[in-house]
């Protein structure tokens, strides 16, 4: 069973159970903030176990619950010594830790505990029913709870305000930075690109309600859509008219088939007269530019008469030379096969031997490689060390070499952009 202990940021208590495992700690100086800072220590056993296992790559995955739910996850390098999580429900929120890894790639293992498809995560790690997580193929486990107010989150924006910049998201802002991102796109770019789309989404659905009214002859076609393009979907517009509403020339005002629809009624329906219309248009329209005069006839006959000659000129030539090629092809395959059979299988002992070079060369640069991870974990363990000295979670904290670019601007975040209620 991990170790929980429970951080309250009005007050703060900690209950120890097992000092055997890693260590979690969170700061406790973040009083109205539901972003804080975790920094996590490894007991020499855990230290042990991953330099015998040789795991170049370990990583601390955590897990997030609130109310026996699971609501996060970050996977970070080990070796970063701290990170920073950004609560979004008010409670007491649980963090389970445990150490994972993948010696052979990276991106399975992101793949693996951080992959995700339209519904959530694809693999479940936290058992609702044992309160902990579980399968994660991982190595060590402890856990703490915080305590967040609904008090500590920042303020929702204007009702209106988030209608107008979460116009083009489907997915509400986690925070207020990413809330400023999308509101200076709200106030440049988006006006005008709204006004582009109302007008053409006008256009689209004022066309639509013609072509039924006018082409189909449909009844109960629905214009509102037109002056409400947010209000109603493009389908609005002919839900109606193709599931209850009626041709009018087919069809009475009772839904019954008309008896007296005639060869009038198709003469003088509007995609008759339309068609027409336009056969005449295009009749009046190229009449001066088809009937050139009589010597325009002669010289198409002849254009056709010489194109025939050439074309059967072309054909026999062709089938000359495929009955030459056709009686030369069986010697030559006769003469290179055995040449050919001896050049494939020359180049196929070449390609062998030179993927097995690249093969070899390859293993050698991942060992020497993982050496290297190795070595360069073995200078971190002194930091992760649980025995190296009290934990603080503060950036000010950690050695220089690793405050790092990514902590920094975590740090600036947690200060500046408080996380909204989810």
């Amino acid at each position: 069973m991990a170790r929980e202990r429970t951080i309250n940021h009005n007050s703060i208590t900690q209950t120890n159970s097992k000092e055997n495992q890693m260590k979690l700690v969170t700061n406790s100086d973040t009083a109205g903030n539901p972003t804080v800072a975790i920094r996590w220590c490894l007991v020499p056993e855990e230290i042990a176990y991953l330099k015998d296992k040789k795991i170049s790559n370990p990583h601390i995955f955590l897990v997030i619950v609130n109310n026996k739910k699971q609501v996060g996850r970050q996977l970070i390098p080990i070796s970063d010594l701290m990170t920073y999580v950004s609560f979004r429900r008010a409670g007491d929120n649980t963090v389970f830790a445990t150490i994972v890894w993948d010696n052979d790639s990276l991106k399975d293992l992101r793949k693996y505990y951080m992959g995700k498809y339209k519904y959530g995560y694809k693999n479940s790690f936290y058992d609702k029913d044992l309160d902990t997580i579980t399968d994660t193929n991982g190595y060590g486990l402890d856990a703490i709870t915080v305590n967040v107010s609904a008090d500590f989150f920042a303020p929702e924006p204007a009702e209106w305000e988030k209608k107008w910049v979460n116009l083009w998201f489907e997915t509400k802002p986690k925070d207020q930075c990413q809330f400023r991102k999308r509101r200076i796109l709200a106030y440049t770019i988006q006006p005008f690109l709204v006004l582009l789309y109302i007008i053409w989404l006008t256009l689209f659905r004022a066309l639509s309600a013609l072509f039924l009214v006018v082409i189909r002859t449909r009844t109960k076609v629905n214009f509102a859509p037109i002056i409400h393009p947010f209000k109603n979907d493009n389908e609005d517009v002919w839900h109606e008219s193709l599931n209850a509403g009626r041709n009018i020339y087919l069809r009475k005002k009772d839904n019954t088939e008309r008896e007296d629809y005639t060869i009038a009624g198709v003469l003088f329906h509007p995609i008759t007269i339309i068609v027409l219309s336009a056969i005449l248009l295009i009749i009046d329209l190229a009449g001066t530019e088809i009937f050139l005069g009589w010597w325009s006839y002669l010289l198409g006959a002849l254009v056709v008469g010489v194109s025939v000659i050439v074309l059967v000129l072309i054909i026999s030539v062709l089938g000359e030379v495929v009955k030459w090629l056709a009686g030369n092809i069986k010697s030559w395959r006769k003469k290179t096969s055995v040449s050919k059979q001896k050049s494939k299988l020359s180049r196929r002992q070449k390609k062998l031997a030179r993927q097995a070079e690249a093969n070899r060369l390859a293993e050698a640069a991942k060992q020497l490689a993982l050496q290297a991870e190795l070595e360069k974990l073995k200078k971190e363990f002194a930091l992760i060390s649980c025995n190296g000295g009290p934990l603080v979670p503060k950036l000010a904290a950690l050695p220089k070499e690793k405050r790092t670019i990514h902590l920094r601007f975590l740090d600036l975040k947690a200060r500046v952009c408080k996380p909204f209620a989810g």
